[in-house]
């Protein structure tokens, strides 16, 4: 009985932070998502303007990107644990202005250790700007195709010193 009802209380905070990272991510100010979570399966339902169920395959692929990062942001926030995050191209599907979301409301507080994997055209430098003081390192990947292998050169991109580290 103890193990369900903290369960339950647990998946009622999740739900919260749920929506908490989810209002502050998404663009769409007019639209709610929440998440019931089933406290038997952990099956996660997602329901808009809390009346209607919305089946995943609806959400267009910039709502999917920022539903899965709340919920990374909710279940790091509801453990209490300081995990580090890693993220593989966090703004290739989304348009600017979740783009800019993410960059003020996400990176710079979803951990005390966040490693950020971009392309060149995503992280730009105005946004490179906006995160600098939340930069520790930057890398750059480069492929040398005469020893086929790659190198890590300090630096973004644009900042690269081109001094390579080590082979990867």
């Amino acid at each position: 009985d103890f193990s369900d009802k903290m369960a339950k209380a647990k998946i009622k905070d999740l739900e919260q932070e749920f929506l908490k990272s989810f209002d502050k991510l998404s663009r769409k100010d007019d639209i709610k998502l929440e998440a019931k979570i089933d406290p038997k399966t952990f099956a996660v339902e997602i329901i808009r303007d809390g009346t209607h169920t919305v089946d995943k395959n609806e959400l267009s692929a910039g709502e999917k990107q920022i539903y899965a990062i709340a919920i990374l942001e909710a279940l790091a926030r509801t453990s209490g644990k300081k995990l580090p995050v890693i993220i593989d191209t966090p703004l290739g599907r989304l348009d600017s202005t979740h783009r800019t979301k993410l960059v003020d409301n996400y990176f710079p507080t979803a951990s005390h250790q966040v490693i950020i994997l971009s392309t060149d055209t995503e992280v730009d430098e105005s946004f490179y700007s906006n995160l600098s003081k939340h930069i520790s390192h930057a890398y750059k990947l480069e492929y040398d195709s005469s020893r086929a292998c790659s190198y890590a050169s300090e630096g973004y991109f644009w900042r690269s010193n081109n001094i390579y580290k080590e082979a990867l």
